[in-house]
C-alpha cells in the first residue's frame, strides 16, 4: 500500500513551485465585469488573462508616495483641512514624566 501511495507523488509534482495560487474577487461590480469583458475581447485574451495583465502593469508602477499620500491627491482643495488640529481647552498639557 505505501508503494502505491509512494508511485502516486511520483507521477505529480506536488511540490510548491508547481502550486499556482488562485484570487477570488467576490462582489465584483456588474458595470466593472464588464468593462474587463470588452478589454478582454479587444486584447483577444480571456478574461483571467486580462486581469493578470492589468495587475501585472499596475504593480510596476513604482509608488512614489504613499497609499495616504496618492488618496489626499484625488481630493479637490476645497475637501482638504486640518482636520486632525484639536482645540484643548485649559491651556497646553504638559507630557508625564516616567524617569
Amino acid at each position: 500500500m505505501a508503494f502505491l501511495f509512494a508511485r502516486r507523488y511520483d507521477i505529480f509534482d506536488i511540490s510548491m513551485e508547481a502550486a499556482m495560487p488562485d484570487l477570488l474577487i467576490r462582489d465584483l461590480d456588474p458595470g466593472l465585469r464588464r468593462q474587463l469583458e470588452e478589454r478582454a475581447k479587444a486584447h483577444g485574451r480571456s478574461l483571467s488573462d486580462e486581469a493578470k495583465s492589468l495587475i501585472r502593469r499596475s504593480l510596476a508602477v513604482p509608488m512614489e508616495d504613499g497609499l495616504g499620500t496618492r488618496l489626499f491627491s484625488l481630493l479637490p482643495d476645497s475637501a482638504r483641512g486640518d482636520d486632525l488640529v484639536f482645540d484643548v481647552r485649559g491651556g497646553g498639557v504638559e507630557p508625564p514624566d516616567f524617569s
